[in-house]
Protein backbone atom coordinates (compact mmCIF):
# COMPACT_ATOMS: atom_id res chain seq x y z
CA UNK A 1 0.00 0.00 0.00
CA UNK A 2 2.93 2.63 0.77
CA UNK A 3 4.77 1.39 -2.11
CA UNK A 4 1.20 2.62 -4.32
CA UNK A 5 1.19 5.46 -2.80
CA UNK A 6 4.14 6.41 -3.09
CA UNK A 7 4.40 5.52 -7.07
CA UNK A 8 0.79 7.31 -7.79
CA UNK A 9 2.23 10.58 -5.60
CA UNK A 10 4.94 10.74 -8.10
CA UNK A 11 3.15 10.15 -11.13
CA UNK A 12 0.48 13.34 -10.25
CA UNK A 13 3.38 15.59 -9.99
CA UNK A 14 5.04 14.41 -13.35
CA UNK A 15 2.73 17.12 -14.77
CA UNK A 16 4.42 20.14 -15.15
CA UNK A 17 2.19 22.06 -18.24
CA UNK A 18 -1.65 22.42 -19.00
CA UNK A 19 -3.57 23.50 -21.83
CA UNK A 20 -7.13 23.97 -21.79
CA UNK A 21 -9.64 24.58 -24.58
CA UNK A 22 -11.56 27.92 -23.53
CA UNK A 23 -15.44 27.48 -24.97
CA UNK A 24 -17.49 24.83 -23.43
CA UNK A 25 -14.08 23.60 -21.30
CA UNK A 26 -12.64 26.25 -19.41
CA UNK A 27 -15.16 28.75 -19.79
CA UNK A 28 -18.99 27.92 -18.87
CA UNK A 29 -22.21 28.86 -20.82
CA UNK A 30 -21.81 32.69 -20.08
CA UNK A 31 -18.49 32.45 -20.66
CA UNK A 32 -17.19 32.64 -17.46
CA UNK A 33 -14.46 30.54 -15.88
CA UNK A 34 -15.59 28.76 -12.18
CA UNK A 35 -14.35 30.82 -9.37
CA UNK A 36 -13.17 27.38 -7.79
CA UNK A 37 -11.67 26.18 -11.09
CA UNK A 38 -10.21 30.09 -11.41
CA UNK A 39 -8.51 29.65 -7.52
CA UNK A 40 -7.30 26.11 -8.45
CA UNK A 41 -5.28 27.46 -11.95
CA UNK A 42 -3.95 29.92 -9.67
CA UNK A 43 -2.58 26.90 -7.22
CA UNK A 44 -1.22 25.59 -10.40
CA UNK A 45 0.56 28.39 -11.28
CA UNK A 46 2.37 28.93 -7.87
CA UNK A 47 3.18 25.72 -7.78
CA UNK A 48 5.15 26.37 -11.40
CA UNK A 49 3.27 24.37 -13.71
CA UNK A 50 2.61 26.50 -16.77
CA UNK A 51 -0.71 27.43 -17.91
CA UNK A 52 -1.77 27.41 -21.33
CA UNK A 53 -5.10 28.55 -23.24
CA UNK A 54 -5.29 26.62 -26.47
CA UNK A 55 -8.08 28.19 -28.10
CA UNK A 56 -9.83 28.84 -31.60
CA UNK A 57 -10.44 32.64 -30.62
CA UNK A 58 -8.28 35.80 -31.35
CA UNK A 59 -5.20 36.81 -29.09
CA UNK A 60 -6.96 39.66 -27.73
CA UNK A 61 -10.12 37.76 -26.74
CA UNK A 62 -7.95 34.93 -25.16
CA UNK A 63 -5.99 37.63 -23.49
CA UNK A 64 -9.13 38.57 -20.70
CA UNK A 65 -8.77 35.55 -19.23
CA UNK A 66 -5.02 34.97 -19.22
CA UNK A 67 -4.81 38.42 -17.42
CA UNK A 68 -7.66 36.12 -15.01
CA UNK A 69 -5.75 33.99 -14.16
CA UNK A 70 -2.14 34.97 -13.93
CA UNK A 71 0.46 37.08 -16.31
CA UNK A 72 2.34 33.68 -16.65
CA UNK A 73 0.18 32.38 -18.81
CA UNK A 74 0.69 31.06 -22.14
CA UNK A 75 -2.01 31.52 -25.02
CA UNK A 76 -2.00 29.18 -28.13
CA UNK A 77 -4.90 30.91 -30.48
CA UNK A 78 -6.58 30.67 -33.98
CA UNK A 79 -6.30 27.08 -33.48
CA UNK A 80 -2.55 26.91 -33.56
CA UNK A 81 -2.00 29.91 -35.53
CA UNK A 82 -0.34 32.34 -33.16
CA UNK A 83 1.73 31.70 -30.18
CA UNK A 84 2.00 34.04 -27.03
CA UNK A 85 4.23 33.29 -24.25
CA UNK A 86 4.03 35.01 -20.68
CA UNK A 87 5.46 38.26 -21.71
CA UNK A 88 3.14 38.70 -24.30
CA UNK A 89 5.90 38.22 -27.21
CA UNK A 90 4.57 36.21 -30.66
CA UNK A 91 6.99 33.13 -30.47
CA UNK A 92 5.27 31.62 -33.53
CA UNK A 93 2.90 33.26 -36.36
CA UNK A 94 1.31 31.76 -39.48
CA UNK A 95 -1.01 32.78 -41.77
CA UNK A 96 -3.33 31.64 -44.77
CA UNK A 97 -2.39 33.67 -47.69
CA UNK A 98 -4.46 35.77 -49.36
CA UNK A 99 -4.47 33.36 -52.68
CA UNK A 100 -5.98 30.56 -50.58
CA UNK A 101 -8.38 33.53 -48.52
CA UNK A 102 -9.60 34.49 -52.25
CA UNK A 103 -10.56 30.58 -52.94
CA UNK A 104 -12.43 30.30 -49.60
CA UNK A 105 -14.70 33.23 -50.33
CA UNK A 106 -15.38 31.81 -54.43
CA UNK A 107 -16.39 28.95 -52.11
CA UNK A 108 -18.32 30.75 -49.36
CA UNK A 109 -20.13 32.44 -52.72
CA UNK A 110 -21.02 29.39 -54.99
CA UNK A 111 -22.35 27.65 -51.79
CA UNK A 112 -24.43 30.97 -50.16
CA UNK A 113 -22.73 30.73 -46.91
CA UNK A 114 -21.09 33.21 -44.52
CA UNK A 115 -17.76 33.65 -43.86
CA UNK A 116 -15.17 35.70 -41.68
CA UNK A 117 -11.14 36.48 -41.65
CA UNK A 118 -9.22 38.14 -39.28
CA UNK A 119 -7.04 40.91 -39.69
CA UNK A 120 -5.12 42.94 -36.76
CA UNK A 121 -6.47 41.44 -34.12
CA UNK A 122 -10.06 42.31 -35.27
CA UNK A 123 -13.04 39.92 -37.32
CA UNK A 124 -13.03 40.76 -40.60
CA UNK A 125 -16.55 40.36 -42.56
CA UNK A 126 -18.28 42.01 -45.38
CA UNK A 127 -21.19 42.95 -43.10
CA UNK A 128 -22.01 42.33 -39.52
CA UNK A 129 -24.66 39.87 -39.69
CA UNK A 130 -26.20 37.35 -37.23
CA UNK A 131 -23.81 34.96 -38.00
CA UNK A 132 -21.44 37.13 -36.92
CA UNK A 133 -22.93 37.62 -33.72
CA UNK A 134 -22.40 33.91 -32.45
CA UNK A 135 -18.96 34.95 -32.37
CA UNK A 136 -17.83 35.00 -29.00
CA UNK A 137 -14.89 37.09 -29.97
CA UNK A 138 -17.18 39.83 -31.24
CA UNK A 139 -17.75 40.68 -27.10
CA UNK A 140 -14.21 40.98 -26.85
CA UNK A 141 -13.23 42.94 -30.19
CA UNK A 142 -14.60 44.95 -32.91
CA UNK A 143 -15.32 43.76 -36.55
CA UNK A 144 -13.97 45.29 -39.63
CA UNK A 145 -17.03 45.39 -42.23
CA UNK A 146 -14.84 45.23 -45.86
CA UNK A 147 -18.65 45.50 -47.55
CA UNK A 148 -17.50 43.44 -50.88
CA UNK A 149 -14.81 40.29 -50.46
CA UNK A 150 -14.71 40.17 -53.81
CA UNK A 151 -12.91 43.79 -53.91
CA UNK A 152 -11.09 43.72 -50.69
CA UNK A 153 -7.25 44.43 -50.53
CA UNK A 154 -6.66 41.28 -48.11
CA UNK A 155 -4.22 40.69 -45.91
CA UNK A 156 -2.94 37.11 -44.79
CA UNK A 157 -4.99 35.86 -41.81
CA UNK A 158 -4.47 33.31 -39.53
CA UNK A 159 -7.82 31.79 -39.48
CA UNK A 160 -11.06 31.93 -41.78
CA UNK A 161 -14.87 30.72 -40.36
CA UNK A 162 -17.38 29.54 -42.20
CA UNK A 163 -21.13 28.91 -40.31
CA UNK A 164 -23.27 26.32 -42.10
CA UNK A 165 -26.35 24.29 -40.96
CA UNK A 166 -25.25 21.66 -38.44
CA UNK A 167 -26.99 19.12 -40.46
CA UNK A 168 -24.81 19.57 -43.83
CA UNK A 169 -21.30 20.47 -41.67
CA UNK A 170 -19.67 17.08 -42.88
CA UNK A 171 -20.74 17.26 -46.48
CA UNK A 172 -19.27 21.17 -46.51
CA UNK A 173 -16.32 19.51 -44.63
CA UNK A 174 -15.70 17.45 -47.69
CA UNK A 175 -16.54 20.09 -50.45
CA UNK A 176 -14.15 22.15 -49.12
CA UNK A 177 -11.35 20.60 -48.77
CA UNK A 178 -11.68 18.89 -52.46
CA UNK A 179 -11.81 22.88 -53.68
CA UNK A 180 -9.08 24.12 -51.75
CA UNK A 181 -7.22 20.40 -53.35
CA UNK A 182 -6.66 19.91 -48.92
CA UNK A 183 -4.06 22.54 -48.58
CA UNK A 184 -5.57 23.55 -45.60
CA UNK A 185 -6.45 22.20 -42.23
CA UNK A 186 -9.76 21.95 -41.74
CA UNK A 187 -11.47 22.02 -37.64
CA UNK A 188 -14.80 21.98 -35.43
CA UNK A 189 -14.95 23.97 -32.59
CA UNK A 190 -19.11 23.78 -32.63
CA UNK A 191 -21.56 21.98 -34.91
CA UNK A 192 -22.37 24.56 -37.06
CA UNK A 193 -18.71 26.30 -37.53
CA UNK A 194 -15.96 25.40 -40.27
CA UNK A 195 -12.57 26.96 -38.60
CA UNK A 196 -10.10 26.68 -41.54
CA UNK A 197 -6.33 27.23 -40.65
CA UNK A 198 -2.55 26.86 -42.41
CA UNK A 199 -2.67 23.28 -43.38
CA UNK A 200 0.97 23.06 -41.13
CA UNK A 201 -1.03 24.48 -38.29
CA UNK A 202 -3.89 22.72 -35.13
CA UNK A 203 -3.68 22.93 -31.85
CA UNK A 204 -1.58 19.60 -31.47
CA UNK A 205 1.37 21.20 -33.47
CA UNK A 206 1.68 24.13 -31.96
CA UNK A 207 1.53 22.60 -28.34
CA UNK A 208 4.63 20.75 -29.63
CA UNK A 209 6.69 23.90 -30.81
CA UNK A 210 5.69 25.30 -27.64
CA UNK A 211 6.99 22.48 -25.27
CA UNK A 212 9.94 21.93 -27.08
CA UNK A 213 10.58 25.90 -26.24
CA UNK A 214 9.99 25.00 -22.51
CA UNK A 215 11.92 21.67 -22.52
CA UNK A 216 8.51 19.48 -21.15
CA UNK A 217 7.81 16.10 -22.59
CA UNK A 218 4.69 14.65 -23.72
CA UNK A 219 4.28 12.77 -20.35
CA UNK A 220 4.43 16.06 -18.65
CA UNK A 221 1.52 17.51 -20.42
CA UNK A 222 -2.33 17.31 -19.66
CA UNK A 223 -4.78 18.78 -22.21
CA UNK A 224 -8.36 19.41 -21.40
CA UNK A 225 -10.72 19.49 -24.18
CA UNK A 226 -14.61 19.48 -25.32
CA UNK A 227 -14.61 19.37 -29.41
CA UNK A 228 -12.63 17.76 -32.42
CA UNK A 229 -9.91 20.69 -32.92
CA UNK A 230 -8.81 19.85 -29.46
CA UNK A 231 -8.31 16.09 -30.67
CA UNK A 232 -4.33 17.06 -31.75
CA UNK A 233 -3.49 18.51 -28.57
CA UNK A 234 -5.12 15.49 -26.64
CA UNK A 235 -3.44 13.26 -28.76
CA UNK A 236 0.31 14.87 -28.12
CA UNK A 237 -0.05 14.79 -24.31
CA UNK A 238 -0.04 11.61 -21.70
CA UNK A 239 -2.95 13.45 -19.67
CA UNK A 240 -5.72 13.53 -22.27
CA UNK A 241 -8.91 14.86 -20.60
CA UNK A 242 -12.23 15.29 -22.35
CA UNK A 243 -15.41 17.24 -19.94
CA UNK A 244 -17.82 15.68 -19.54
CA UNK A 245 -19.59 17.61 -22.17
CA UNK A 246 -17.60 16.68 -24.95
CA UNK A 247 -18.24 15.01 -28.08
CA UNK A 248 -17.87 11.22 -28.48
CA UNK A 249 -15.07 11.62 -30.90
CA UNK A 250 -12.96 13.42 -28.39
CA UNK A 251 -14.04 11.27 -25.23
CA UNK A 252 -13.14 8.15 -27.21
CA UNK A 253 -9.40 9.52 -27.51
CA UNK A 254 -9.19 10.78 -23.79
CA UNK A 255 -7.31 8.90 -20.75
CA UNK A 256 -9.86 10.61 -18.51
CA UNK A 257 -13.09 11.71 -19.20
CA UNK A 258 -14.52 14.13 -16.10
CA UNK A 259 -18.08 13.70 -14.49
CA UNK A 260 -18.38 17.41 -14.16
CA UNK A 261 -18.98 19.51 -17.41
CA UNK A 262 -17.12 22.17 -18.49
CA UNK A 263 -15.05 24.78 -15.84
CA UNK A 264 -15.81 22.37 -13.54
CA UNK A 265 -14.56 19.40 -15.52
CA UNK A 266 -11.44 21.12 -15.74
CA UNK A 267 -11.30 21.97 -11.86
CA UNK A 268 -12.02 17.87 -11.13
CA UNK A 269 -8.80 17.21 -13.43
CA UNK A 270 -6.16 19.32 -11.80
CA UNK A 271 -7.69 18.04 -8.51
CA UNK A 272 -7.07 14.98 -9.55
CA UNK A 273 -3.66 14.79 -11.59
CA UNK A 274 -2.13 18.41 -10.45
CA UNK A 275 -2.70 19.01 -7.19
Amino acid sequence: MCIFIFSLYIEVNMIKLVVSDLDNTLLDKDNKINDKTLTILKECLSKGVFIVLGTGRLYQSAKIYKDMIGEETYIICYNGSLIVDDKDKVVFSKNLDVGLMKKIVDFCKLKNLYCQFYEDGKILVERVTEETRIDPDLKNVNAIEAIDFGLYDFKPSPKAMIVVDPNLLGVYQEELRNFLDDEVYIAQSQNYLIEIMPKEVDKGKSLEYLCDKLNIKPSEVMAIGDNTNDREMLNFSSYSIAVANAVDDLKDVAFYVCENERSLGVAEALNKFVL
